[in-house]
């Protein structure tokens, strides 16, 4: 005889929107003061799938690249374009540490020139001559900027995360309002001169280059949307309720934000050329920031 639950009629098939896939990478260590970097211990626990819901009809597909990326401006240069290749999206984000910084920051833009200062884990820097060869000045301007209404993310970065919280309609509230209580969430200009900016700026000018190569059909050819999102050193916050946890739930409020204003504002320019060569205003001076 059938199991009863097993021949239970079951309630048709309902056909929702498609996944949105979203593509997330992390950083691996730098510096002996952080064997550990927050940004890939949030990277690495995202889940597979976040599920459509009546709040959010779009279902989210994640894929976190399979290792940290090394803090490394050689390794980021080579290793970057056949990570974009392999990992096909509509959406990506880039997950790195500013452990100077005690919020969470989506960074608005990176610029190509400035990598001379400071030396990646290899003991390397990358001077603006060897930049040149790499963003050449007659195909990249100096400053990039994302193709996302920062604003916008903002505003539906905040409403997600106080509803987790329990501050505005209720939903998933429980277990969660400790947690995300008073956590802190901004748009920052730049994202410095060290290798998140460095990652950041490579993103921006693949993308760059793509739009630019055809105007006609720039939204045929242009590449997935990126964001940058800086994390706080959130490593000794390992008390079960804290920490990774508070950044995974920051990070997965956040591509809900970017997938629904992609979806519903689209992306725009990717160039501030009214900032010229000097770019965004520097908020760090990126020697804690990947």
């Amino acid at each position: 005889m059938a199991n009863a639950s097993y021949a239970a009629r079951q309630p048709p098939a309902v056909e929702g929107e498609k996944p949105v896939r979203v593509l997330v990478t992390g950083f691996g260590p730098f510096l002996t003061r952080y064997p550990l970097n927050s940004s890939w211990e949030i990277a690495s626990t995202l889940p597979a799938l976040l599920p459509a819901s009546p709040q959010h009809p779009t279902p989210i597909q994640i894929t976190v690249h399979h290792e940290p990326i090394r803090v490394s401006y050689r390794h980021v240069a080579h290793a970057l374009p056949s990570l974009l290749d392999r990992n096909p999206a509509d959406v990506i984000l880039h997950i790195g540490l500013a452990a100077s910084r005690s919020f969470f920051a989506l960074e608005q833009g990176a610029h190509t020139r400035g990598y001379g200062a400071t030396a990646d884990v290899d003991g390397q820097v990358y001077p603006d001559a060897e930049a040149e060869t790499l963003f050449p000045a007659t195909e990249v301007p100096r400053v990039l900027q994302t193709g996302f209404d920062v604003e916008d993310v903002l505003g539906r970065w905040k409403a997600e995360i106080a509803c987790l919280a329990g501050e505005g309609d209720g939903r998933e509230g429980e277990g969660k309002s400790a947690l995300l209580a008073g956590v802190d969430v901004r748009t920052n200009p730049d994202a410095g001169n060290f290798l998140c900016g460095f990652l950041y700026a490579n993103a921006l000018a693949r993308s760059y280059r793509t739009t630019s190569s055809s105007r006609e059909e720039a939204e045929e050819k242009a590449d997935a949307p990126v964001a940058f999102l800086h994390v706080p050193d959130l490593s000794n916050h390992r008390d079960g309720r804290g920490g990774v946890e508070l950044g995974k739930a920051v990070v997965i409020a956040l591509l809900r934000a970017l997938v629904e204003s992609w979806r519903l504002k689209g992306v725009g320019a990717r160039q501030d050329a009214s900032k010229g060569e000097g770019g965004a205003e520097q908020q760090d001076d990126g020697r804690n920031n990947e």
